[in-house]
This record gives structure tokens, C-alpha cells and sequence, in this order.
């Protein structure tokens, strides 16, 4: 088992909390991987995970954003994906700080809009030595026909009366982040699929919350890592769903075709990923293309991580990080 511990990161007023997991047994300060998830889903969501990661040799994060989880900050429930890649960069900075890691060697490993950050800040921190990116949604934009066109005009429409309210002092307003239509009640994802999976993988968690602001949907709109994917120089490796529902699957081969860097990208099998909880991802035969032996080590870092292969609402916050990770 991993050696675990309860972290804090203070950035700009706000504590960021999170644990840390280090190999028992590394005989130096091991390499290190930045854990984030898809929208809504907590770090805790990711605890599950370490273990692998540190059994490869490999020291692995994964905190929660500002105004989330365990986190301090407001509005409660904001996912503002710009502020969470400066945060992130922060994050990077105080790791570089401690002895026990090697931040020298760091790498980052996303899922879903957690992707998308982790990519964003590889394009614009060089301290990134090494990048997963898992189903991201590259373009804010894109993603908006995704959804059902009178979803779209309904959740489009919440956007400027909320600005309105939170002018006059109101709190932001909220709508479900999964569930399903009902009239007068927006919900952001609604399909099956995706229910199926977040009600047995993160429902039960004790730092999710089944809401976003209004105003995350004005802030996931802005997003745009296709303009910074020229500036990406660390291995990259993309996982991509074929039959993705959320995240246009041609956009982000078109980007990661853009990066400089060495790289690779598959499909994942049909057997559908299911690693975000904003998700319904469905996919083809497994199709790996461009890659090279230091964009395959980033992939082993990530979807199998190995250790020597990084190169270089209502306001209230949970009280406490809980001691088994539920």
C-alpha cells in the first residue's frame, strides 16, 4: 500500500485540498502524476487509482478544485476550467517544494475536462514532462451542438438572468449536473448511459454534489485548447471514444495532430470507457496511430502507469478529508 497523505495547497485565499500517495519502498524522491477527472467528479473519485500508479514506481495527486469537494472557495459548484489550469500551475509550484517528489520529473493525467486541463498546461508550462489526455473535450464551443438543441437554448438562456442575479448580490444558481428531463428542472447530462455510471461510481461519494453553476456552463463554453495545441512539446498520448457523445472524437485528432510533439492516440474497445462522470462514451475497435517510444512511455505512465518512464449552492465545504478515502 502506498504511503498517504491528507494535502493543502494554499492559492490565492483559497485552501485546495487533496491527498498525496508516495511508494513505500522508492529509494529516491519518485516522479509524480497530477490526477483530475471529468466535470463534477471529486478527487476521491481518483483515490482508487494510486495504487497502481505507486505500485509502478510512481507518486500520484489528486486534489479538488476551488469551490468544489473538499475544497474552500465560491460559488460552491463552479467548474471554471481557465481558473483551474492557473490553479493547477500553482499546484505544480508548491510540489516542486517538497522533498519526497521529484517535480522535475511530473507528469499529467486527465479524464474529460480534466483532459482538456491537463493539456491546456502542458501547452503553457514547460515543468509538464509528460501528458495523458482521456476523452477531452477540446473545444467549448463544439461541445455546445452536442447537446439537444432546445436543452441548449434552455440552459443558454439561464446564462444572462443568472449574471443579472448574481449582479444584484443573489448566489449563483445551480442546475442538476445528471439526472433526468423534467420540465422546469435543466439538467446538463441526461443520457443513460452516463446515469448508469455516475450513480454506482460517484454518487456515493461524500464530497460529490449533483450540481454545477449556471455560470460553469458560460465557463465551459469559453474553453479552447485547440488555439494552444501547437505549443504542447511533452509526450502526449490521447485516448480517444470513437462513438464519443460529449466530446467531438475528429476534434481532438485534429488537435493532438497539431501538437509538435511525438505522440499517439488510440480508440478505446467497445467495451466503453467509463472513467468521467459527465460521460456516455462509446467506442469501435481500439486503432492506435503515430505513436513513438516517448509518447508510449507517457502512455505507460498513464493508462499503465510505469515509474521510470517520466521523463523530467449553499456555501457549505465538507468539514474534513475523510481517513479511508470515502
Amino acid at each position: 500500500m502506498p504511503t498517504e497523505e491528507d494535502v493543502e495547497f494554499l492559492i490565492s485565499g483559497d485552501a485546495l485540498r487533496g491527498r498525496l500517495f508516495r511508494p513505500d519502498d522508492a529509494p529516491e524522491p519518485p516522479p509524480v502524476v497530477i490526477l483530475q477527472g471529468g466535470l463534477g467528479g471529486p478527487a476521491e473519485s481518483n483515490w482508487g487509482m494510486a495504487g497502481a500508479f505507486a505500485d509502478a514506481g510512481l507518486a500520484v495527486l489528486s486534489y479538488d478544485h476551488r469551490g468544489t469537494g473538499y475544497s474552500d472557495g465560491q460559488p460552491r459548484q463552479q467548474f471554471d476550467p481557465w481558473q483551474q489550469c492557473r490553479d493547477l500551475r500553482d499546484v505544480i509550484t508548491h510540489l516542486t517544494l517538497r522533498e519526497d517528489v521529484d517535480a522535475s520529473r511530473l507528469g499529467l493525467w486527465g479524464v474529460s475536462i480534466g483532459g482538456a486541463n491537463s493539456m491546456f498546461v502542458a501547452a503553457t508550462d514547460r515543468r509538464v514532462r509528460a501528458l495523458v489526455s482521456i476523452i477531452p473535450p477540446v473545444s467549448g464551443w463544439s461541445a455546445r451542438a452536442l447537446q439537444p438543441p432546445e436543452t441548449l437554448a434552455e440552459l443558454e438562456a439561464l446564462i444572462p438572468l443568472d449574471r443579472q442575479a448574481q449582479l444584484r448580490g443573489e448566489p449563483a444558481a445551480t442546475i442538476r449536473l445528471h439526472g433526468k428531463p423534467e420540465p422546469g428542472r435543466p439538467v446538463m447530462f441526461s443520457d443513460h448511459e452516463g446515469l448508469e455510471f455516475v450513480e454506482k461510481m460517484i454518487h456515493g461519494l461524500p464530497s460529490f454534489r449533483n450540481e454545477i453553476t449556471i455560470s460553469t456552463l458560460d465557463r465551459l463554453f469559453e474553453m479552447e485548447v485547440r488555439a494552444y495545441a501547437e505549443r504542447i512539446t511533452a509526450p502526449l498520448l490521447m485516448v480517444l471514444a470513437s462513438e464519443d457523445t460529449v466530446a467531438p472524437v475528429e476534434e481532438a485528432r485534429r488537435c493532438s495532430s497539431g501538437s509538435p510533439s511525438r505522440r499517439s492516440w488510440s480508440s478505446t474497445p467497445a467495451s466503453t470507457t467509463r472513467s468521467s462522470p459527465s460521460t456516455s462514451r462509446r467506442s469501435s475497435r481500439a486503432r492506435p496511430a503515430g505513436s513513438a517510444r516517448s509518447c508510449d512511455r507517457a502512455g505507460r505512465a498513464g493508462a499503465r502507469p510505469a515509474g521510470g518512464d517520466l521523463a523530467a449552492g449553499d456555501g457549505d465545504v465538507p468539514a474534513r478529508l475523510p481517513a479511508d478515502g470515502r
